[in-house]
């Protein structure tokens, strides 16, 4: 109870920090990637689209330093450097690109990955693969070990090769979990790399492990697009919720584990995981948006039968966003050295 009323006092601190964090990346943007993207509108040959310049722009370039660099900033007691941030930019920003490479191009996986481990002998295509060579190597060129996120980029892309398997109709929940935490966990790693330091086995596990929930609950929220895409998740394969949830508070409770074991202070530890757990607390949300459907097909979910709108997890809501607190609370540990 003590927790759950600290976690309550909390919140609104950590919610302010989180729009102060934003507004700050949403500034370092206009510096950042605005010359990139104002250049490839200028040279475009089609390849690129306006919703590809917002998924740069407000969606990976804006979430991927709040959500991984500002969580690792908080957690080493620093704040980002300039270089740090323009790295962090520039991966995310490139994101969304290179998942179209596996999920939209008929691409040769052979050419992306050139791409990743020779960017500088590499000219691109057309203007998609231009701009995110531009970025890839903008980011390289802002950090010190780019042999180590080269490597990294290359596990994204092995993660991306095995994701193909998630077409298929025979993964047991096993293999779907393993797909779903290479994807997530070689990613946050991947991001990582824009930092200097280096990354020691306790902090991989650590990232590895937030980057599979993370991703589990990007699942949860895209349930409906990837089920008629027929991609197989956990979301879209389970009959029962719950046993997603279950999963969810077992992996949230490793994660704890591994963060608890790691040679931070403990006053960074504590502020990194409050920083952490307004995201994780959304996939509590999107949970219990699902069951909703869930109760109406005989306690079976069964996302083929249900619309759109009941599958969105719309956090603008006051309930849910009155949820968010609640899960927050609930969920957030206090932490022992």
């Amino acid at each position: 109870m003590m927790t759950y009323i600290r976690n309550l006092i909390v919140f609104p601190f950590i919610k302010a920090r989180l729009s102060s964090n934003l507004r700050t990346q949403k500034k370092s943007i206009l510096t950042s990637l605005n010359i990139d993207i104002l250049e490839s509108r200028r040279t475009n040959d089609a390849s690129l689209d306006e919703y590809d310049f917002r998924k740069i722009k407000d969606y990976y370039g804006l979430a991927v330093p709040v959500m991984i660099g500002e969580s690792y900033s908080l957690l080493r007691g620093e704040k980002m450097t300039f270089k740090e941030r323009m790295a962090l930019t520039c991966l995310g920003g490139l994101t969304g690109l290179f998942d179209d490479f596996f999920d939209k191009r008929d691409m040769q996986v052979s050419y992306i990955k050139s791409l990743l481990e020779h960017p500088q002998e590499m000219t691109g295509i057309n203007s998609n693969e231009k701009l995110i060579l531009r970025l890839y190597l903008k980011a390289l060129g802002n950090i010190s070990d780019k042999k180590r996120l080269t490597g990294y980029s290359v596990e994204v892309y092995n993660a991306q090769v095995l994701s193909k398997k998630q077409l298929q109709t025979d993964l047991n929940n096993e293999e779907l979990l393993n797909i779903t935490f290479q994807k997530g966990g070689f990613s946050v790693l991947f991001y990582r790399c824009s930092f200097n330091e280096e990354i020691s086995e306790s902090e991989k596990e650590l990232f590895y492990k937030l980057g599979g929930i993370w991703q589990i609950e990007n699942d949860l929220l895209d349930v409906y697009k990837d089920f008629h895409a027929g991609i197989k998740t956990l979301a879209t394969t389970e009959c029962k919720i719950e046993n997603i949830r279950t999963n969810y508070i077992d992996q949230v409770n490793q994660l704890v584990k591994l963060l608890i074991h790691t040679s931070y202070r403990l006053s960074c530890k504590r502020k990194f995981i409050d920083h952490i757990f307004l995201f994780i607390s959304i996939g509590f949300v999107a949970m219990d948006v699902l069951e909703i459907n869930e109760k109406r097909t005989n306690n079976i979910f069964e996302p083929g039968k249900y619309e759109r709108k009941d599958l969105i997890t719309d956090l603008e809501k006051p309930v849910n966003i009155l949820k968010i607190i609640h899960y927050f609370a609930k969920y957030n540990p206090s932490l022992s050295s």
